[in-house]
C-alpha cells in the first residue's frame, strides 16, 4: 500500500512545517513506536563552519531536533525527512552506528537521494561560497581507434 503526504498546513513562519515532515516519517517507518517531538534547533549564526550536525536525539527527553539551517526553500523535503529518520533509529536502536544501523537506515525511501543530495550540496550548509568562474576542462577526446561503439 502507498502512503501519501499529509497536507503541509500553515508553516509557522518558517519554509517546513516540521510537524507534518515528522508525521509522515513516524507514519511511513515508526508507526509501532510512540511518536517523538520534532523541533527546529536553536539558530547559531556563524558565516562558515567545518561541519555541522544535522540532526540530533536527546534519550533523556526522547527528543528529535533538527538543525534550522535545513529550513530552507533550497533543502528538499526528503532530505529532512531522512534526517529525522536517522534520530528516530537512534531511538529505536541506540546510539551506534553499528552494522544493524546502517542496514535499517538503508530502509529510507530516499536513502541514495539524500547521500548524493549532501554529497552535492554540504558546501551550502557549511556556508563556503562555491566559486562558478572555475572552469572545468573537458574530457580529453578518444583517438579514432578507441571509439566505444
Amino acid at each position: 500500500m502507498e502512503t501519501r503526504p499529509l497536507p503541509l498546513g500553515i508553516a509557522d513562519h518558517r519554509h517546513y512545517y516540521l510537524a507534518s515532515l515528522a508525521a509522515e516519517v513516524h507514519r511511513t517507518y515508526f508507526y509501532k513506536y510512540p511518536p517523538l517531538p520534532v523541533r527546529w534547533g536553536q539558530q547559531i549564526n556563524r558565516k562558515k563552519r567545518r561541519s555541522i550536525r544535522l540532526g540530533s536525539y536527546n534519550h533523556v527527553t526522547t527528543e528529535i531536533r533538527i538543525h534550522p539551517l535545513l529550513d530552507s526553500p533550497e533543502i528538499p523535503a526528503f532530505f529532512i525527512q531522512s534526517v529525522i529518520y536517522h534520530e528516530y533509529l537512534h531511538h529505536v536502536l541506540g546510539a551506534s552506528h553499528n552494522r544493524r544501523f546502517h542496514k535499517e537506515e538503508r530502509k529510507f525511501r530516499y536513502f541514495r537521494e539524500s547521500k548524493e543530495w549532501i554529497r552535492r550540496h554540504l558546501w551550502l550548509l557549511l556556508g563556503i561560497k562555491r566559486n562558478r568562474n572555475v572552469i572545468v576542462p573537458p574530457p580529453p577526446a578518444l583517438p579514432p581507434q578507441m571509439v566505444l561503439f
